[in-house]
């Protein structure tokens, strides 16, 4: 055999013909397309093998071969005879052409994931020497030699990362976690405000520039930068990895794909992705699943509904699609829907807890404090120490025309747990809804004082203080906590709402509207707050804007006469101007 023949048999060899290599067993029994691409690659490498290629064709081919067996081990992490097969094509492929940069950097790349950091080291040092300026190798590479212990290596490398590309956050954390390492506070600080100053979201640069703070003394700025720390590493830009999970095809590879772009905040894209696996598999129920999920993240909320009925159609016992429909139809103002889909996960699966606490907190909105106890009681069974379950049982208990059994609870409650929001709103909310305002507002004053409580919660005592001051005449009290509140936490509309109501008493309607444009802006199906913001738009010689809100609000109140009455009264107003 001459010697090109030789590398032909040994490429093919190397990468596995279909009697040598297969896929792992998971993925020939739910990956049939992946298995066809695999088929397909094979035959391509046969084929070039019988018509004299050049070796950088066939190379290409079995590297190419090795790619997707490098992405079905991206999809699926336990498929470690993927990530042999892709490694053995990786190396036939770098002998076949040894000047394709690609090939031990994937293989570098393998090793890496293999936790083999000389052999990850070796691959990337392979692939610089053909690409010099190939700045992922870099930055992999001096990662590597971190690991082997060779800071001064690791060092040199990410300098030459910043020559090539200035402002590099991956190199300038590094460079930043070395001079930590070495004690040099002061050097880490500046690298790593640099790389958080580009790359904001990386938390671990957030907790190591907190570490340099602290060692220099900096505790203000150490504890801001640990609120925002976490386990986000630095991103960087590297499209021969991020090609390879895209690669296999198959309803199964295209779900994990669809994750990817969860995982990366991309929902809509997510979308998409998951109704091309519903396409190519319309029986899968992960798909279905993940693409109603999608549809909710991406605020796609009619098209999660419809993905939730298909899934439902499907297989109607899966319990937590009806609780996520459930959930869904509750916050779209469909509680009859969202009960009845809760009725059916708890009949299919009698301690879901979630789904009893969830029924309860819909009958309590439906003024059905009865149905909502016997729920609370159940959650309760299920898990005594369910804290919040037990104040909302008490305000149940008040709603159900036992206000002193309710009181007893709740100011036990308080008493043991100073710092429970939910037990001391609920307190203040029983006393105000027995006339009982004084003793109301001393209960929210007297927690507000003394204990912290987190930005949410605090924004939400405030709003009940600042109610309680209203109803007492004290409107400009009431807008001072209302504000703080609104500062505290600008996703409550109905802080806003209150707030909007207060300043028209104060006769401050242009501040009025404001408040009850960022409460619609939260919540646009709140009713009310669209039309006291259409009656202020009109008032002031602005029916057209105020027509053109009415108009977008029908949407939201298509059964309610209410709005219908209010519209109709506006409509003939602006008319009359």
């Amino acid at each position: 055999m001459n010697r090109y023949c030789l590398a032909v048999a040994l490429a093919l060899l190397g990468c596995g013909t279909p009697e040598r290599v297969t896929l792992p067993a998971v993925h020939q029994a739910h990956d049939p397309a992946v298995r066809a691409q695999v088929n397909g690659l094979e035959r391509q490498i046969r084929t070039l093998e019988g018509g004299n290629p050049d070796d950088a064709e066939l190379g290409a081919a079995v590297g190419e071969l090795g790619r997707l067996y490098h992405g079905v081990q991206l999809l699926d992490n336990h498929a470690f005879t993927a990530l042999e097969a892709a490694e053995d094509c990786y190396r036939e492929a770098r002998r076949l052409d040894p000047t394709d940069h690609r090939w031990p950097y994937l293989l570098g790349f393998a090793a890496e994931t293999r936790g083999d950091h000389e052999a990850a080291a070796a691959s990337y040092r392979a692939a610089l020497a053909v690409e010099p300026d190939l700045v992922p190798a870099i930055q992999r590479l001096a990662r590597s030699e971190v690991e082997r212990g060779r800071p001064d290596e690791a060092a040199a490398l990410w300098n030459r990362a910043q020559e090539l590309r200035p402002g590099f956050p991956p190199a300038l954390y590094g460079l930043g976690s070395l001079a930590l390492e070495r004690g040099d506070a002061e050097t880490a600080a500046d690298y790593l405000e640099r790389a958080v100053a580009v790359e904001p979201g990386a938390g671990r640069g957030h907790y190591s520039l907190a570490m340099a703070y602290r060692r220099l003394g900096d505790e203000g700025r150490a504890t801001r930068h640990l609120a925002q720390a976490s386990h986000t590493d630095f991103p960087f830009e590297d499209p021969l990895i991020g090609e390879l999970a895209y690669l296999p095809a198959g309803s199964a590879a295209l779900v994990q794909q669809g994750l990817i772009a969860v995982q990366a905040g991309e929902f809509a894209a997510a979308a998409t992705v998951f109704a091309r696996a519903i396409e190519a598999d319309p029986t899968n129920l992960e798909a279905h699943r993940h693409l109603a999920l999608a549809h909710v993240d991406a605020g796609q909320f009619e098209q999660a509904e419809a993905a939730y009925e298909e899934l439902l159609a499907l297989d109607p016992d899966q319990a937590s699609a009806h609780f996520e429909l459930a959930q869904l139809l509750s916050n779209r103002g469909q509680a009859t829907e969202a009960i009845r889909h809760l009725t059916q996960a708890i009949g299919l699966a009698p301690d879901y807890k979630q789904a009893h606490y969830q029924l309860a907190l819909l009958f309590d909105r439906a003024g059905r404090p009865a149905e909502a106890l016997e729920r609370y009681d159940r959650v309760l069974a299920l898990d005594p120490d369910y804290a919040e379950a037990g104040t909302r049982r008490a305000a149940a208990i008040a709603a159900a025309g036992r206000p002193a059994e309710a009181l007893e609870i709740l100011t036990a409650q308080v008493a043991r747990a100073p710092s429970d929001a939910a037990a001391v709103q609920a307190l203040s909310v029983v006393l105000r809804q027995q006339n009982r305002l004084q003793e109301a507002r001393t209960a929210l004053e007297r927690s507000l004082g003394p204990e912290h409580f987190a930005a949410a919660d605090e924004a939400r005592l405030r709003t009940e203080l600042g109610g309680i001051l209203a109803i007492e005449g004290r409107l400009r009290d009431a807008a001072r906590e209302l504000r703080a509140a609104q500062q505290l936490d600008p996703t409550e509309p109905q802080t806003s709402f209150v707030l909007g109501m207060v300043l028209l008493d104060l006769r401050r309607p242009e501040e009025a509207a404001r408040a009850f444009a960022a409460a619609l802006a939260v919540r646009p199906d709140l009713t009310l707050a669209r039309l006291r913001l259409a009656a202020i738009l009109a008032q002031t010689d602005r029916c057209h804007e105020a027509l053109a809100l009415l108009d977008d609000g029908r949407r939201f109140a298509t059964n309610d006469p209410m709005f219908a009455q209010a519209s109709q009264q506006l409509r003939s107003a602006c008319a009359e101007q």
